[in-house]
């Protein structure tokens, strides 16, 4: 598996490089005094998120990231070389966190954004740096300060507009296929999606990009390790929108379907039910009675009203519903995009 969403790895700022002791030697200058030149700073260990990178699988290769150190200082007051910065590259949506406290150093989620997470190493004061009236001859200098070492715990949570998910074999991966310019592994057995898949819907009308997420599918028994679930659960915590996507059936299994996909997400974090969500049911190309089928639509709108949830019937598979489901997300998107810049 190429996606890799959690790496620890040692990182380390550079050392300062020692000053100088030194004095001058020239030919008619007989009282030539100190001329040792500072040390250099070391390099520090920067962060920087890039919309290139989508996984922390190199990570598991080079987990080691070490600054240079700063150069020592030279005769004829000469300072040190600066250590070399070391720029780590990560995915947008890694945050970094101290592997022994927990304790969160920074949370990356726009392309460029730039955190200093070590810094390097203060050079030394050469020996010119201490001369005085009362002591004209220094004979010492400083040594530089040793740059910080940290154990950390890199995680990539994916950030979208819209989480979609859902039991396996709901059709998320048909469905992203069908929003998006994403093409994703479709099959008809359960767990096709075994890593979080990002498309891009862009809106002519609005001239509006939405991200998409397709959520590996989750089971019962997710929040405490069963199925692939849990390990990508938290990939809906940075989704704005979560769209329920519910294969059709009898009534009370697309009650049981949706309910179990939410009992699992509360048990992990239940803030992430306070996000706008809309219910989707799909695959309604598989129910040839019509009759039943506007019994089913009947029941359900029913439910999902007493939830607040909007709701739709879409075949992923014949592309039915599938232009109302993109007016829906579009318009509900923007309506929230409104709704905060009014509250700031």
């Amino acid at each position: 598996m190429r996606f890799v969403d959690s790496a620890i790895i040692i990182m380390a700022s550079g050392n300062g490089g020692k000053g100088a002791v030194s004095f001058r030697r020239e030919k008619f200058i007989p009282k030539g005094g100190p001329d040792g030149g500072d040390g250099g700073d070391g390099g520090d260990l920067i962060f920087e998120a890039s919309h290139n990178i989508s996984s922390l699988l190199d990570f598991r290769y080079k987990p080691k990231f070490i600054a240079e150190n700063g150069g020592n200082g030279r005769e004829n007051n000469k300072k040190g070389r600066e250590g070399v910065d070391a720029v780590v590259r990560v995915p947008v949506g890694t945050t970094v966190t101290d592997y022994d406290s927990n304790e969160v150093m920074a949370d990356l989620t726009k392309d460029g954004e730039r955190v200093i997470l070590l810094r390097g190493g203060i050079g030394g004061k050469g020996n010119t740096f201490f001369k005085s009236s009362v002591n004209r001859k220094p004979r010492f200098s400083q040594p530089g300060t040793f740059g910080k070492t940290r154990k950390v715990h890199l995680t990539l949570k994916s950030l979208g507009d819209i989480g979609i998910i859902g039991l396996p074999n709901a059709g998320k991966s048909t469905l992203i296929s069908k929003l998006t310019d994403s093409r994703p592994k479709i099959a008809s057995y359960p767990f096709t999606t075994k890593i979080p898949h990002l498309g891009v819907s862009y809106d002519k009308n609005s001239d509006k990009r939405l991200t998409l997420i397709d959520i590996p599918g989750i089971i019962k028994g997710a929040s405490e390790g069963t199925g692939l679930g849990l390990r990508f659960l938290k990939h809906i915590e940075r989704s704005d929108m979560l769209l329920h996507l519910i294969e059709i059936g009898s009534i009370e299994e697309i009650k049981s379907r949706y309910e179990t996909v939410v009992k699992e997400i509360a048990e992990y974090n239940e803030d992430i039910l306070k996000k706008t969500q809309i219910a989707t049911i799909n695959k309604m190309d598989l129910i040839y009675d019509s009759k039943e089928l506007d019994e089913i639509k009947d029941e359900m709108n029913k439910y999902f009203a007493e939830k607040n949830m909007v709701l739709l019937f879409i075949s992923a598979y014949t592309g039915a519903g599938i232009s109302e489901l993109k007016n829906t997300l579009n318009a509900t998107v923007k309506k929230r995009e409104i709704c905060n810049l009014s509250k700031n």
